[in-house]
């Protein structure tokens, strides 16, 4: 089948043959396609008693039909920079949306603490008094150094000087 619609005028005005072929189905399929293209030709109602023939009518329909307009040039480009914004711009809401839900967290957490610092706070106290002398501040320096590191690296994160920190916000 050819997409122009003159394509049943051959040289000689001759009709294409069957395939070789050694079997009656494949002469049956071959005549059922050259059905389908003439029928197609001369618009003839489409009959639902045949599927095949059918078939045949809507893929000779469709190589008849011309081909679609081709994408614009630098369409991967333009949806490449639209899905970077798009992207972008959702990364700054959940962003803002995660800090809000830590800071209530955290309030939530410190109201705790603090309600019924009145029942705990004596107990705390009691079994810190039965640690070694030194522990406690050796605890308290493990603290100072951790909540040190962790805040210079949101530090360094946050002016862009830690390494790698762009791989990771990408």
């Amino acid at each position: 089948m050819n997409r122009n619609d003159d394509s049943d005028a051959r040289p000689g005005g001759s009709r294409p043959h069957p395939p070789h072929s050694e079997t009656a189905a494949a002469a049956r399929e071959w005549a059922l396609q050259e059905r389908a293209r003439e029928d197609e030709r001369r618009g003839a109602p489409m009959s639902e008693d045949e599927p095949r023939l059918a078939q045949y009518r809507l893929l000779s329909r469709a190589l008849r039909a011309p081909p679609m307009e081709p994408i614009p040039y630098g369409f991967a480009e333009q949806v490449a920079r639209r899905a970077q914004a798009a992207a972008e711009a959702g990364d700054g809401i959940e962003r803002w949306l995660q800090r809000l839900l830590l800071l209530g967290l955290a309030v939530a957490g410190a109201s705790l603490i603090a309600g019924g610092a009145s029942e705990w706070l004596p107990g705390v106290d009691a079994a810190l008094r039965r640690l070694p002398s030194g522990i406690v501040s050796w605890g308290a320096l493990a603290g100072a150094c951790c909540l040190l590191s962790w805040g210079w690296s949101a530090l360094a994160r946050a002016a862009g000087l830690e390494p790698g920190a762009s791989a990771r916000a990408a």
